[in-house]
């Protein structure tokens, strides 16, 4: 049986303040190690470590904020939040110029919004059902509301009743998208690409230029992502094509060609400047080193079960060139990355894009990481190409989003001005009411995570 913790009777006042960095560090820090996310069935929960830094989550965003509640002198809960420029759907194809010919070609134009992502919503089990993490969360909205957020969006499991409870029931949050987090362990034994496909490491200003060009439209595309895959954190961005189309426009060399025309690149993945044809089938992906900011552990597995996974490990190790599928170490502080920016194209892009999963293992291995973890939406076409194991994911993931921009009464007329592109489009749009089309694809910010 998991440990039943007495709820205590608040004599004081709660009080939800900014944190405070000089006096909170160790309080929020040990708070957060209360604070286990578990299963009641099997009694095994997993615990984060912030590696000493509370702010770790957020820091990496534009603009971040994180209060704490206080009882009696007392950290209680903890909320963080994140905001960010991100794509919120697209408006009509409209014709623009690119490319050193000076083309004429159709592009959907993105519409931007400005978003908050909350997490990190910890209450401690000793202070719950007290209305504290509903005192916390309305806070952070005001805070965002000043900070002209439009929408504010935050992440759970379809399980966990009480946190939907409280954001769709007390918050007027609203179901929105249903992703999949996907983990794959990583193996003592280095995996093999097939010899027919190449993989590339591009350049930070190559990799910019390409997902502005693909994913620019795709739902939660972040405006600053030259601030990711520019961040300390990004371990890089990978292509892979078949190595019979290496003398293509996209590689060449072992080198990464992109066009003159930085800001559109679409003449590069048409043709490249010296007319040679782009790849027919290629993928890509970046990486994020979430094991700089945090990691994991799991707690309360049977001995039994401890032993086997042991076992397989040092089978693993002794005999590398048998690639057997070992169960990592997940029982001590273990770090993962995440993948990022999952695209493929072509007959052959779910083939190519499985090879770069294998690449990402290889060089999450090199950093001593146990578990590779990605999320993609619900009907993402790349889902069934991503190597998983169903241990390591939880397919029933929730986002909600809520809107904090006052609506008018004549249908849902928003009173704010919303980018769209490099013009204002002043329609009823709202993101809250936009439905999942088929086949969609999302995009999930690694600082999500």
């Amino acid at each position: 049986m998991g440990t039943v913790v007495p709820t205590r009777q608040v004599t004081g006042e709660v009080l939800v303040r900014n944190f405070d960095k000089t006096t909170d560090v160790e309080k929020v820090l040990a708070l957060e190690q209360t604070c286990e996310a578990g299963d009641n069935a099997n009694d095994m929960t997993l615990l984060q470590d912030l590696l000493g830094d509370p702010l770790s989550r957020v820091r990496h965003y534009p603009s971040y904020s994180m209060m704490v509640a206080e009882v009696d002198q007392e950290i209680v809960g903890v909320v963080r939040a994140g905001i960010k420029t991100v794509v919120c759907g697209k408006s009509g194809a409209k014709s623009v110029q690119s490319g050193s010919r000076s083309r004429t070609h159709l592009q959907d134009v993105p519409i931007y919004a400005k978003a908050a992502y909350l997490l990190g919503l910890r209450v401690s089990p000793a202070h719950r059902r007290m209305g504290i993490g509903l005192k916390l969360a309305m806070k952070m909205e005001e805070w965002c509301k000043e900070q002209g957020v439009e929408y504010m969006y935050f992440a759970t499991t379809k399980d966990n009743a009480p946190s939907l409870n409280l954001f769709t029931d007390r918050l007027q949050y609203t179901p929105f998208r249903y992703p999949a987090l996907l983990g794959h362990p990583i193996w003592h034994h280095s995996v093999r690409l097939p010899s027919h496909i190449e993989v590339t490491k591009l350049s930070v200003e190559a990799a910019v230029a390409m997902y502005r060009s693909v994913m620019n439209t795709e739902e939660f595309f972040p405006e600053d992502i030259d601030k990711i895959l520019n961040h300390k954190l990004c371990a890089g961005t990978w292509v892979a094509t078949l190595r019979e189309d290496r003398h293509s426009g996209l590689c060449c060399g072992g080198s990464c060609r992109v066009s003159e025309n930085m800001g559109t690149i679409e003449s590069s993945f048409a043709r490249s400047d010296d007319g040679r044809p782009m790849p027919k089938s290629w993928a890509v992906l970046s990486l994020w080193k979430c094991n700089e900011i945090f990691s994991f552990q799991v707690k309360g597995v049977p001995l039994y079960k401890r032993t086997g996974a042991l076992i397989s490990r040092c089978l693993d190790k002794a005999l590398p060139w048998c690639n057997i599928p070992s169960f990592p170490n997940v029982f001590n502080p273990f770090g993962l990355q995440f993948l990022f920016g999952l695209h493929a194209e072509g007959p052959k892009g779910p083939e190519l894009f499985r090879s770069l999963c294998r690449h990402a293992h290889n060089v999450s291995r090199k950093d001593g990481c146990q578990v590779l973890l990605t999320e993609v939406g619900a009907t993402d076409p790349l889902r069934q190409s991503i190597p998983h194991w169903e241990k390591f994911s939880f397919a029933d993931d929730v986002w909600c989003v809520k809107n904090l921009v006052k609506l008018a009464d004549n249908g849902g007329d928003s009173d704010r001005s919303r980018k769209v592109g490099a013009e204002l489009d002043r329609s009823s749009f709202d993101w809250c009411r936009v439905q999942c089309p088929p086949a969609s694809t999302m995009f999930v910010d690694p600082r999500d995570v």
